[in-house]
């Protein structure tokens, strides 16, 4: 959860009543993001503890059978994706899970916390093969997609790669200054790419890391980048709530819009091309391939922190601070499954204001 140093004094003046009653108003998304964050810093709610409404995170298995969610509750909550049944958890933490996530194989599953924990399990050994620890260590990793390897972002700005046979780190990259805030593969692995609160994605040779290209993509830190399949276009999103287009060879912008008034959470793209971003304005948009152009917004009912495809491209999922993980159809563009996850939790007996 990033700061939002503009908007400290204002929430410091504020009861927690006051801040849930502004949710309406114009900067709501900077209010409720420094409530949280005012909160937890005053001792107020524990992550160790408290277990909440907003889900930050999800994944689909590479078999499409199983989901992930991560968010307020110290473990990663996994479902059949068929039946909406509960399975056991994969690993578990001790404060609020940031990021879920499987190996192209399925044989590993990594997630991150709160505090910058992160934990790899070998699901077919089931063991721990490897874990980072200490104050904002990562929050995001990725799985190369043909190699036993995962890189994690930090907030020191350094991406971390890890072979998954032996957990030995292979190398340290510095990335981004100010802090990674997500970290991926190109389709064909060949290159690591960051983003992070300098505004810019930067590429790296994984084998060497090596740097290569880098784009000044937005004003403000970025949430989130993906490649299309063929890994000609890429799509970026930020905290200047912009959602840009970019020809990947050459690096340049294809095309940008503002369709979330508040930031911009997440972006992926659907196997037919068309792109996806999620943001703090209560809707999913869904961009058309060719030509480019205005999306088409879903309402979801809630602000949306994540949005992955299904493997089959049938569809894909949503979660967000409504506890409720949302599956929809990639041809109707209808909600056609439904989980409530923080329903389906023991959450205690109180609970803050969910802004």
């Amino acid at each position: 959860m990033r700061s939002r140093r503009v908007a400290l004094a204002l929430a410091l003046t504020l009861g927690a009543g006051a801040i849930a009653a502004a949710c309406s108003i114009p900067g709501r998304v900077q209010i409720a993001d420094t409530y949280w964050e005012v909160i937890l810093a005053a001792g107020l709610v524990s992550p160790a503890a408290y277990i909440g409404p907003h889900q930050w995170a999800v994944a689909i298995s590479p078999d499409g059978r199983q989901l992930a969610v991560g968010g307020m509750s110290p473990e990663p909550l996994l479902y059949d994706l068929q039946t909406g049944a509960r399975l056991p958890s994969p690993s578990t933490h001790r404060e609020w899970v940031m990021e879920v996530g499987w190996s192209p194989d399925g044989r590993y599953f990594a997630s991150t916390d709160f505090g910058g924990n992160v934990i790899v399990r070998d699901l077919q050994e089931r063991r721990e093969v490897a874990r980072g620890s200490g104050r904002d260590v990562a929050y995001t990793f990725a799985f190369h997609p043909t190699r036993p390897l995962v890189a994690w972002g930090a907030y020191d700005g350094s991406v971390r790669l890890v072979d998954l046979r032996d957990g030995r780190t292979v190398r340290t990259i510095p990335a981004n200054e100010g802090g990674v805030l997500y970290v991926t593969f190109t389709p064909d692995g060949s290159q690591l790419v960051s983003t992070g609160e300098d505004g810019r994605v930067r590429f790296f040779d994984p084998d060497t890391g090596a740097p290569g290209a880098v784009w000044a993509a937005h004003a403000a830190g970025i949430t989130s980048v993906a490649f299309s399949a063929d890994a000609r276009r890429a799509v970026t999103g930020g905290d200047d709530a912009m959602v840009r287009l970019w020809d990947v060879a050459r690096g340049t912008l294809i095309y940008e819009r503002s369709p979330h008034r508040g930031w911009v959470n997440f972006t992926t793209f659907l196997p037919d091309g068309r792109y996806l971003s999620v943001g703090t304005d209560d809707a999913v948009s869904v961009w058309p391939a060719d030509p480019p152009g205005p999306p088409t917004r879903l309402d979801a009912g809630g602000w949306l922190m994540c949005v992955r495809p299904l493997p089959d491209g049938s569809g894909f999922v949503t979660s967000g601070k409504d506890g409720v993980v949302r599956i929809w159809d990639a041809g109707t563009l209808e909600v056609r499954q439904e989980i409530d996850v923080f329903a389906d939790i023991d959450r205690g007996t109180w609970r803050w204001p969910a802004l």
